[in-house]
């Protein structure tokens, strides 16, 4: 009986009915490659299941590997745990030495501090014995005489203070020395002094400001001073432009007899 075919329709209820039919018309319309590409695509797979089976297979290993490094590993986490715990008590021995360096530093502070003061005062004792070398060394003709703490603070008390800040005439009542000398030409002047071991920028401060002070009380010229054994390098350039005198005390006339 033959076969009617008038539709797509038809040709695919053929084809599915017979499926010889079906085979001989995907020789005609496939190329042999793709004819093999299912047994191609099969083989493929095959192969890349293997090249993965080993892949992990070499993964195990790796793995096993790493696992006896991570042993390995642990051991010298705990060795270097030990470490550190050591690390941890020297530490603490060091935050103890420091602890008491620390106390040491400030006891020797203390120290400086009073043995400071020490030598500030036996160095303004001998300073005054040397008031007379002092005034002769400037040029001036004589020393009359050196002002006690009560002739400054007569001066200050008798003269106009308005504007002066009262710590500053504190001070100033303590100036280590105002001396009232005679010049060349016969004229009164004075000489304000501050005496150190080691003269620094307060000492010169204090000179320049007690020397302008000495001028506003008495209406004469005073040359500021700064007297000691030695001077600090920062100030040397205020004594070099000639804004205070400086008179180095020889380091002799300091030591106990």
């Amino acid at each position: 009986m033959a076969t009617k075919i008038d539709t797509i329709e038809d040709l695919m209820r053929v084809l599915d009915s017979n499926p010889e039919w079906l085979e001989a018309m995907r020789s005609r319309l496939l190329t042999r490659e793709l004819l093999a590409m299912p047994q191609i695509l099969a083989d493929f797979v095959e192969t890349t299941n293997r090249r993965f089976d080993e892949m992990d297979r070499r993964f195990e290993g790796v793995d096993r590997r790493f696992e006896g490094v991570d042993r390995r590993f642990e051991g010298v986490d705990r060795r270097f745990e030990e470490v550190d715990r050591r690390f941890e008590g020297v530490d603490r021995r060091f935050e103890e030495v420091n602890s008491r360096l620390d106390g040491m530093d400030r006891r020797l502070q203390r120290l400086d501090d009073r043995t400071g003061i020490l030598l500030g005062a036996h160095a303004r004792n001998e300073a005054l014995k040397e008031i007379g070398l002092l005034s002769s060394d400037m040029g001036m003709a004589k020393m009359r005489r050196l002002w006690s703490m009560e002739d400054v603070n007569a001066l200050v008390q008798a003269g106009d203070t308005s504007g002066i800040p009262a710590n500053e005439l504190r001070s100033f009542r303590r100036a280590d020395a105002i001396v009232e000398v005679e010049d060349g030409d016969g004229r009164t002047c004075y000489i304000a002094a501050e005496v150190s071991f080691t003269v620094n920028g307060r000492d010169t401060t204090r000179a320049v400001r007690n020397a302008k002070y000495v001028t506003r009380f008495t209406g004469e010229r005073c040359y500021p001073v700064v007297m000691g054994v030695h001077i600090d390098e920062q100030v040397l350039e205020t004594v070099e432009s000639g804004a205070v005198y400086w008179y180095q005390m020889d380091p002799r006339v300091l030591e106990v007899e």
